[in-house]
């Protein structure tokens, strides 16, 4: 009996004998709960307070004193271990001392594995709250853990950075300076490595100098979205590290003006043709789509229209009442299919050729930001499989702690569950190298 309640506990310690009347099920802070009754006990080697040996009976038993130590729920109740501990007198110093188990630190009411528990679930999105119900333990407590854990992941030698990162920002707290904070991670292992809490330039300057340059020198990749004071931080930073447009930002940019122009032109026929404004509203995810996605051959009954046709015949019926309209979305799906093919001359034919091309503002804008800084959009090709999308889902999962906390006020104590979430468990199996030669 005693071996099985100590397995079903987790308790190692040898030195803990349970009670005949062991288990006792009671109300305690509303909540129908058990009770362990048990003892610690055993024979000291020496004082902690004076080293002295225990020798010729120069230390005695002193009496017991009862603490009741925070288990891990079992069978859905909360779960409590009054531990009655051993007192003892060194006759030597004249000092009083308690037995003490590894199941709780010292001076501590909390077991060891409820705080590894709380550690654990703290790198899940849930909120601070949430834990401490789970756990029959207080916010403070859960805090508490949080801050010990965080403190260990903080610490980072200066004399290392990952060979290829990746930078971004997301919505911070609003005691942060514009209220954006900087995030940066391993481009590889898609680690994050720290979290700044402010993203401008003069910020990150500061924090970077703190790495000896040739520290900085060793890092060869930087990929980035097409953010200026990157670009212009990097190369003073770093002086050996390529800078990488982010594939997704570059399509992203490459279709936010084409919807921009879709809606003019849906808008020109709002009160002139009612049907057709609604086909352009309706459909406006067709023309945003990989002509790879659209169909030609299959064709089905359609909202809107009145005959059998594909989403390939809808895009471009769509596209024939507006010049400029399918001149830009000729323009962005070429060069998406480039980027995706990865092809740096069709990049470059279809660039160029834009030029004379009668395409929207907003897009013509867009390629001289790409014509402008062509030598990092040279690199996104040359390295192909590093981008920015694991850090992307990353500051998804900031999003949506953020949203299931109800936000935060304190930036430390959300960058601690931000490390948590990050940096708590290594990923299993680093990606290998040779994809980024």
């Amino acid at each position: 009996m005693q071996q099985f309640i100590a397995n079903t506990l987790q308790l190692k310690d040898k030195n803990i004998y349970f009670d005949e009347e062991t288990v006792e099920e009671k109300m305690y802070k509303g909540r129908r709960s058990l009770f362990y009754h048990a003892q610690l006990s055993y024979i000291p080697e020496r004082c902690p307070e004076c080293g002295t040996k225990n020798e010729h009976y120069s230390i005695v038993k002193n009496g017991t004193r009862t603490s009741r130590l925070t288990l891990m729920h079992v069978s859905g109740l909360p779960a409590y271990l009054m531990l009655k501990k051993q007192r003892f007198f060194c006759k030597k110093c004249l000092s009083a001392f308690t037995a003490q188990t590894a199941i709780v630190d010292q001076d501590c009411f909390v077991s060891t594995r409820v705080k590894q528990h709380i550690a654990d679930q703290a790198t899940k999105i849930k909120s601070v709250k949430m834990i401490a119900e789970e756990h029959s333990v207080s916010w403070n407590t859960v805090h508490r853990v949080i801050i010990q854990t965080a403190e260990k992941l903080k610490i980072r030698p200066v004399s290392s950075l990952p060979d290829h990162l990746s930078f971004d920002e997301f919505k911070s707290v609003n005691s942060v300076k514009f209220s954006m904070s900087f995030i940066y991670c391993d481009a590889l292992t898609h680690r994050v490595v720290d979290v700044v809490a402010n993203r401008q330039k003069g910020e990150l300057l500061r924090y970077f100098q703190r790495f000896s340059l040739p520290v900085r020198k060793k890092v060869k990749t930087v990929t980035i979205d097409m953010y200026e004071p990157y670009i212009q931080l990097i190369p003073a930073l770093f002086p050996n590290a390529a800078i990488i447009f982010d594939r997704f930002h570059i399509v992203q940019a490459l279709n936010r003006e084409l919807n921009k122009c879709r809606v003019t032109v849906m808008n020109e026929y709002r009160y002139k043709d009612g049907r057709l404004y609604n086909k352009y509203k309706r459909y406006w995810k067709l023309p945003l789509k990989s002509e790879t996605l659209l169909t030609s051959s299959k064709y089905a009954k359609f909202k809107l229209f009145d005959y059998l046709t594909n989403t390939q015949s809808i895009v471009d019926y769509l596209m024939s009442f507006n010049e400029t309209l399918k001149e830009t979305y000729t323009v962005i799906q070429n060069l998406r299919y480039a980027l995706t093919n990865n092809q740096w001359e069709h990049f470059t034919y279809v660039l160029n050729q834009a030029k004379i091309k009668p395409i929207s503002r907003g897009l013509q804008r867009v390629l001289r930001t790409l014509r402008k800084h062509l030598k990092l959009v040279q690199n996104t090709f040359k390295y192909p499989y590093l981008t920015n999308g694991p850090i992307e889902g990353i500051n998804n999962k900031i999003k949506v702690l953020k949203r299931t906390a109800f936000g935060y006020r304190n930036y430390t104590n959300f960058r601690n569950r931000i490390l948590l979430m990050t940096r708590l468990y290594l990923p299993e199996k680093e990606k290998q190298t040779k994809q980024v030669a």
